[in-house]
């Protein structure tokens, strides 16, 4: 019989439907990540034609030691999250590999922690969180300006974008809610490329919005966003793309936030930018080097960072929806269906 290998659970949603397929199943029994040569045992079963594997594990990376030890029989490698830069897909592709992933879930939820941290970054949330737990609160005097932070609400802002996908217009819709009526934001993006017809685009977002909404090259999103999120894929041509020379050109009284990849934004970079009054904050969902990130990191120690622990796609909907997604590709991979969501490439 068919095998679907499951390198975790995916929880009692998706391991109902796993279950009520029909196809033998084999489950780590372990709530961890597994060990790779557990991994590698299985994807040479000959009867294991699809794995559901997660994201960011060193046991589930899907390089060339994995293509080559799995069996002719593999149909598909279904991973539990929308990135895929832990998979060679090119290589699992030409060995006749299906690779799924799970794209659209979580727009909703990315984009709720996008706002968060628009709204926290420019309110000082952080530092004031840290007051209160640190008992500095009463040691602080009031004065009329303490603890003051930005206003979303201010007059005119100019709201940008690096990267101008579904997450980011699922966040627009959202802060557009908390901004000025009277004298509403400019909104601004860079996409990877002008497309042709990118005036009538243009025109087809602002209509859409209400707001002016325009594509720009890098340089003039950096010197003319108050906020600016950045959204984009990570690629050889957005790692560290928000660099020193980047950030000098941003307004002093700008904040970013980073929902999309530690490295698309160089963090000693930014930890200058923000020790030195450069930029007024950054708000910060991802880290290079996460989870790896130790208690000494230089940018957890900044009153004008706020850093919490990639909690973009974190809540329980949306992890559901995402392990469903999971599983129904390995499901229709196994009977010789069309993926739900194949990455292509």
């Amino acid at each position: 019989m068919p095998k679907i290998l499951v390198t975790r659970h995916v929880g009692e949603h998706a391991m109902g439907i796993l279950n009520q397929s029909g196809l033998e199943l084999i489950i780590n029994p372990e709530d961890a990540a597994p060990s790779r040569e557990w991994v590698l045992k299985h994807i040479a079963d000959p009867d294991v034609q699809a794995v559901c594997l997660m994201h960011s594990q060193p046991s589930d990376k899907v390089d060339q030691e994995f293509i080559d030890t799995a069996s002719k029989s593999l149909k598909c490698v279904s991973t539990f999250s929308v990135g895929f830069d832990h998979i060679d897909v090119k290589a699992a592709n030409a060995k006749g590999i299906k690779v799924g992933h799970t794209p659209g879930v979580l727009n909703n939820a990315v984009a709720d922690i996008t706002v968060m941290l628009v709204l926290m970054t420019l309110r000082k949330i952080g530092y004031s969180i840290d007051l209160i737990k640190q008992g500095r609160w009463p040691q602080l005097p009031w004065a009329p300006f303490v603890n003051c932070g930005q206003s979303i609400g201010h007059p005119s802002l100019t709201i940008g974008f690096l990267g101008f996908g579904r997450i980011s217009q699922a966040a627009l819709d959202r802060l557009l809610a908390f901004t000025n009526k009277e004298h509403p934001p400019k909104i601004i993006y860079n996409s990877s490329r002008r497309r042709d017809n990118q005036d009538t685009i243009d025109a087809d977002f602002s209509k859409r919005w209400g707001v002016q909404v325009q594509r720009v090259e890098k340089e003039e999103l950096a010197t003319q966003s108050d906020i600016l999120i950045v959204l984009c894929d990570l690629n050889p041509s957005t790692k560290d793309l928000v660099n020193k020379e980047f950030l000098g050109k941003m307004k002093k009284s700008a904040i970013l936030v980073n929902v999309a990849r530690g490295p698309i934004v160089n963090s000693e970079d930014l930890h200058e930018a923000l020790s030195t009054g450069q930029i007024w904050g950054a708000g910060l969902d991802v880290l290079t080097g996460e989870p790896n990130i130790k208690a000494d990191h230089p940018l957890l120690h900044l009153d004008n960072c706020l850093v919490i622990p990639h909690l973009g796609s974190a809540d329980y909907d949306t992890r559901n929806g995402m392990a469903e997604l999971c599983v129904r590709n390995a499901i229709a991979a196994v009977k010789g269906e069309e993926l739900l969501a194949e990455v292509k490439v």
